[in-house]
């Protein structure tokens, strides 16, 4: 039964998700462009203010607050093809004319609206899954969207480093800047051309028993998230893990303050490096094992009971090697708990739209994020995982095929 159901999935399942990555990955290019270049940002556009630069990241996690049941009606009522090609228009075109901005003004602008688009983007993982994939592949299908994610992070980070380097050598970090905003605009732009020309709603054949069924609305839709005992355990394990990685993400350059047996400035690139790999595995190996076994709950609890000792690890230890292990496993772990839980929203909520669930849990852990950063420290946020571990114990399984609990 297995095998005839992956045989009438759509090869072209592939070519959709790859589509569909392209923007993901540019939505972090955008976001975290000035972020390794800010003191040479600062110099040319605001005279050297880097927190004005700062506002260039800030801009994405405001806008995702109100824009994301915005971006989710849009996704549910207009399908995957227009509903999530409105936020890679406004994207793909805001990140090109980001080339062309004049001064700090017109780059904000600009910048908002990337901001503005990536919501369609982040709130689609769990359609392109239930729209194309077989139940066997949907939570790999959002592993490998959620690892475009951090694709995108890395090159942002690593590229813009590499980039800036160069220019300022020869004497010109203005060109490094502009260079740096043409290559980021012009991936945005091919992934814009790319996306409408070869990306579909859905294939003739539902591959999944949920991309047959007919959705309720998306008024209705909430109300029923928010009557589901499971979904509400789920949405606070993911008010903590999401809410704590984007934290200690952000927090990263300010960690290791502490004494260390290396220097302490080196701490900060080589462990948020380690964690951006670790994600980037572990977005697809445990999503894949999900799917494998045909369990969910089980791999949130193991996370979240792992997350505790894991932040407190980068709290407290002063062994470089040790803390080297502790971010790579960190990223792993709590990045793949991203696609399993949202894969596990779709199983346990449907008929409710995809991208409702899906919205509703991103922008629970934007909210978390800012507050974590703002107000707790990282004993706090270990303390926290302990709340989202018995969340996790409360949830029940998915049954072994489909079918709401």
């Amino acid at each position: 039964m297995n095998g005839n159901r992956k045989q009438s999935a759509s090869p072209y399942r592939w070519v959709v998700l790859v589509l569909f990555m392209l923007p993901a990955i540019a939505t972090q290019l955008q976001w975290i462009t000035f972020a390794p270049i800010a003191t040479d940002a600062a110099a040319l556009y605001t005279g050297g203010n880097t927190e004005s630069i700062d506002l260039f990241a800030v801009i994405f996690m405001l806008a995702y607050i109100p824009m994301s049941f915005p971006a989710s009606w849009c996704i549910d009522t207009l399908g995957l093809k227009w509903g999530t090609g409105i936020g890679v228009i406004i994207l793909g075109l805001s990140g090109f004319l980001r080339m062309f901005a004049p001064d700090y003004t017109w780059l904000m602008i600009f910048q908002a609206g990337c901001a503005i688009g990536q919501p369609f983007v982040l709130n689609s993982f769990t359609k392109v899954a239930a729209n194309w994939f077989p139940e066997e592949e949907e939570a790999l299908a959002s592993g490998l969207a959620t690892m475009s994610l951090f694709l995108g992070l890395a090159c942002a980070m690593f590229a813009g480093d590499l980039i800036m380097a160069h220019y300022k050598q020869a004497g010109d970090p203005a060109g490094g800047i502009s260079m740096i905003l043409h290559i980021y605009g012009i991936f945005s732009l091919v992934g814009l051309i790319l996306y409408l020309l070869f990306v579909k709603d859905k294939p003739a054949t539902p591959p999944n028993p949920i991309a047959a069924e007919r959705k309720v609305s998306m008024i209705t839709g909430i109300r029923e998230l928010f009557r589901n005992r499971d979904f509400i355990y789920l949405m606070g394990a993911f008010f903590i893990g999401l809410g704590a990685f984007n934290a200690i993400s952000s927090k990263i350059d300010t960690m290791f303050k502490r004494p260390l047996d290396v220097d302490p400035s080196i701490a900060p690139g080589i462990i948020g490096g380690l964690l951006i790999i670790g994600g980037v595995f572990g977005a697809v190996v445990i999503p894949a094992l999900s799917d494998r076994f045909r369990k969910r709950r089980i791999f949130l609890v193991a996370i979240m009971a792992i997350a505790a000792p894991l932040t407190l690890a980068l709290e407290f230890l002063s062994t470089f090697s040790v803390l080297c292990i502790a971010g790579f496993a960190f990223g792993f772990f709590l990045v793949s708990a991203l696609p399993v839980g949202l894969t596990y929203a779709v199983e346990k909520t449907h008929p409710v739209p995809e991208a409702t669930s899906n919205g509703i849990l991103m922008l629970s852990g934007q909210v978390s994020g800012i507050l974590m950063a703002l107000f707790f420290n990282m004993t706090a946020i270990a303390a926290l995982f302990i709340v989202g571990f018995i969340f996790t114990l409360l949830m029940s399984e998915i049954n072994g095929k489909k079918g709401k609990a």
